[in-house]
């Protein structure tokens, strides 16, 4: 044990005495009278008093007085409930166990990963907005289906090969009848939509298609970036639990080594006309 808290101890202690002594004891020295002897000291005191301070102290085989008692006033924190408060806010579990730097730590970092993940998620979806817009400007589901007809006399596309002038086409997909998400991906993945393009001229690609295909990278890319953030919160949440589990176990190993102090206490003279109590602290490591 440190001597700090030796001090704090013993301070503590000083403080509980005076108190008691102002409580229930009655003045032990006047101007007028001679301090009494140990034998006479309790003669001093009602009976009330005597009994009270009695049942505090016992006798040890020398026939000095003893008192026991528990000046930090330790409690157990729970490790399962230190655990549960970071599994739900990290940081909250080493607060409770009296860590607050690792506290702070883990907030700090649960707030970042959201700011990371709420940033990243708004630029992919502003650029998403974007390829969107620049998707209904430039790809014409009717030029699509006209191109078919005319060259491979397909009028619904049905998945199968075929054949036109010199040449055929596989269609591997059927587009979607409302502008969904899959819709969005197959006009600019598949090459069998390369006629609905507004700058299409013969080319399995287009312009246009590279540009937009430039724009969905970018926003998944983002929103790829943002999800990240949130595998790092997860993971942010499970180790602060077990650091907090951790942490609260720390905390009862020390308080309860710091607790085993044992107090001993003794009414001795002093200068031969004064009684003051007289005490030692020693501690189990």
């Amino acid at each position: 044990m440190s001597y700090k808290r030796f001090k704090i101890a013993g301070l503590v202690l000083m403080v509980m005495i005076l108190f008691f002594s102002w409580a229930k004891a009655e003045t032990l020295v006047t101007k007028e009278e001679t301090a009494p002897s140990i034998d006479g000291y309790f003669n001093l005191m009602n009976y009330q008093s005597s009994q009270e301070l009695y049942s505090l102290t016992q006798t040890d085989s020398a026939g000095m007085q003893k008192l026991n008692m528990d000046v930090y006033q330790f409690k157990n924190k729970s490790t399962k409930r230190g655990f549960l408060y970071s599994l739900v806010v990290p940081g909250a579990g080493e607060f409770y166990a009296g860590s607050k730097i690792k506290a702070v730590l883990f907030f700090g970092l649960e707030a970042g990963f959201w700011t990371g993940y709420f940033s990243y998620h708004k630029k992919g979806k502003n650029k998403e907005k974007e390829f969107l817009n620049f998707a209904d400007a430039h790809w014409n589901e009717q030029y699509y289906r006209d191109s078919l007809l005319s060259l491979y006399g397909v009028v619904v596309d049905t998945p199968g090969v075929y054949y036109g002038r010199g040449d055929s086409i596989v269609i591997s997909h059927t587009l979607p009848s409302s502008k969904d998400q899959q819709y969005y991906e197959m006009i600019g993945k598949y090459d069998q939509f390369r006629f609905g393009w507004d700058d299409f001229a013969g080319a399995l690609s287009t312009f246009n298609r590279d540009i937009y295909l430039g724009m969905r990278h970018d926003s998944n890319s983002l929103l790829d970036k943002a999800n990240r953030f949130v595998m790092f919160s997860i993971a942010n949440h499970l180790l602060s639990a077990f650091d907090a589990a951790l942490s609260v176990r720390s905390h009862n190993r020390k308080g309860e080594k710091f607790s085993q102090v044992d107090l001993k206490i003794r009414l001795t003279e002093y200068n031969g006309n004064e009684i003051i109590p007289k005490f030692t602290v020693s501690t189990k490591f």
